[in-house]
């Protein structure tokens, strides 16, 4: 378990081929994408828990990444537990913090948060059955951005009247 440190020396606010790999800070809109970058932090599939501000939203991370900004990020110990059950686990808690005029969550305190851990038996079942589920998500997730980016593409060129569609039969 660790938090998020200070952003990376190289940062692109669009990925590229020098900066691949997404950095997450404790925001929630786009899971708290803050950027890229061209060196990945943590490379193990893990959870990400916000710490401060947006505390107890809970992301699933399955690309290597870089934690920034108040991100408590767990990897854990495959032998025992997988990120997609400790990602489904956490989701389902109420996760708060602590302090006044700022809440925010500590390392210390989180790790008073009880998690069941189930049999290796039970752990390979569960995990046989999301697996393709999250699979699907993330394919589906590709999918919308190569066709959110098509959409951008061609909007204005149709809203121009530079590609004309006035023939084409639906």
């Amino acid at each position: 378990m660790g938090v998020g440190g200070d952003k990376p020396q190289m940062v692109s606010s669009t990925k590229t081929v020098e900066c691949p790999h997404p950095i997450y800070s404790n925001g929630i809109n786009d899971e708290g994408l803050y950027g890229y970058t061209d060196t990945p932090k943590i490379t193990d599939e893990s959870v990400t828990v916000s710490a401060r501000g947006t505390i107890g939203f809970v992301c699933l991370r399955h690309v290597p990444y870089v934690p920034i900004v108040r991100l408590v990020t767990l990897v854990p110990n495959t032998d025992i537990m997988t990120a997609k059950y400790l990602y489904l686990w956490l989701k389902q808690l109420h996760i708060t913090g602590t302090g006044t005029t700022q809440q925010q969550l500590t390392v210390p305190d989180f790790q008073k948060t009880e998690i069941l851990v189930p049999s290796i038996e039970t752990l390979s079942l569960f995990t046989s059955t999301v697996e393709p589920l999250f699979e699907k998500i993330w394919a589906n997730q590709v999918e919308n951005k190569k066709l959110a980016s098509i959409r951008d593409a061609l909007l204005p060129k149709l809203l121009s009247g530079e590609i004309d569609i006035s023939n084409i039969d639906l």
